[in-house]
């Protein structure tokens, strides 16, 4: 199978790992932010919480020590959502659970006639964007 063939049948990332310093805070946050998703906490250790369906194990988090960098200028993560209704309930819920708001859902026609999202910080600082082009 070619590579373009591998990417019209999967998404080009398999899964993405994410370090905090607020790590018992950071896999509370996600926990509600990322359920309007579908996706809920996996398995958590203490050393690492991975997040996804059974399915598909597809977000992690560790902790990272005070002192080294957990953020990499221009890092941002775009979610897919199903729906606007998902990508609002994301925004909400992440809100509620202590994000920062950076935009909130809303049609970005410079990106695409389609484009339906919102972008917000974490508790760390990582910039999420939600993100559906369904109607």
């Amino acid at each position: 199978m070619g590579a373009r063939q591998h990417l019209q049948d999967r998404n080009m990332l398999d899964h993405v790992s994410l370090g905090t310093h607020r790590y018992a805070d950071a896999v509370a946050f996600y926990r509600k932010a990322l359920a309007p998703l579908g996706i809920e906490l996996l398995r958590d250790t203490g050393a690492e919480a991975a997040f996804g369906t059974p399915e598909h194990w597809a977000f992690f988090l560790y902790p990272v020590e005070g002192g080294e960098p957990v953020l990499a200028k221009g890092l941002h993560l775009a979610l897919a959502a199903a729906s606007r209704i998902a990508v609002q309930g994301v925004h909400q819920a992440a809100l509620a659970a202590g994000a920062a708001d950076i935009f909130t859902p809303r049609e970005r026609p410079d990106i695409s006639p389609t484009y339906f999202g919102a972008m917000f910080n974490d508790l760390d600082g990582h910039r999420l964007e939600v993100v559906t082009n369904a109607a």
